[in-house]
């Protein structure tokens, strides 16, 4: 072959190439600009969270008092709690039960509206944090190559995974509390017939 017909055959390959290319990055760029980042449609109706507010049937002051309650008795701490907002913003960790190096971190935030007199609404935002806790021994070596004497611990947390709580049942028993909580405190609150009945002094 001489090398006029070898330049020519190489020629003939590089246009092919360049032919081929513009369309793979063409094809590149429009898939690029057309896909969005998830967090783009946070306010569709497909990412709302099912279950995660619900009508009590009772006073917003009754409410409030009874969400408080579940939430100490459950374990969570209360950040802050604004009765002009009506706002609880609270938090609890959680030692994972099947796996001691595991941990979950949940922060809600509860916000009370009333629609009647005795009807309140509320509505809780729940994020859960998993983390994983790492404990390593640091040795001393024989011949910078055997372990032999541990002499100390490092202590490592990496998150593995962080998002909001979508899970029907923890939404499910929050609200079951409340209602149970707050039909138990107007019971309390209900005067008696001998109350009712009695002669003002």
């Amino acid at each position: 072959m001489d090398t006029r017909a070898f330049r020519s055959i190489c020629s003939g390959f590089a246009r092919l190439d360049r032919v081929l290319l513009l369309p793979c990055v063409w094809l590149l760029f429009t898939l690029g600009c057309a896909s969005s980042a998830s967090y783009e449609g946070a306010f569709s109706s497909s990412q709302q969270i099912q279950g995660s507010s619900e009508f009590i049937p009772a006073h917003v002051d009754i409410t409030w008092s009874a969400v408080l309650e579940i939430l100490s008795q459950q374990g969570f701490l209360v950040q802050q709690a604004d009765t002009k907002s009506r706002i609880i913003l609270a938090n609890r960790h959680i030692r994972d039960t099947k796996d001691e190096d595991v941990s979950y971190t949940l922060t809600a935030t509860l916000t009370f509206v009333p629609s009647t007199d005795q009807i309140t609404r509320v509505m809780i935002a729940a994020n859960q944090t998993t983390e994983l806790h790492k404990k390593e021994y640091r040795w001393w070596k024989l011949l910078w190559l055997i372990p032999v004497i541990p002499i100390g611990t490092d202590f490592t947390t990496v998150v593995v995974n962080r998002d909001t709580v979508r899970s029907d049942q923890f939404y499910h028993d929050f609200f079951t509390a409340v209602m149970k909580s707050c039909d138990e405190k107007k019971t309390f609150a209900q005067p008696t017939a001998r109350e009712k009945f009695a002669i003002p002094k």
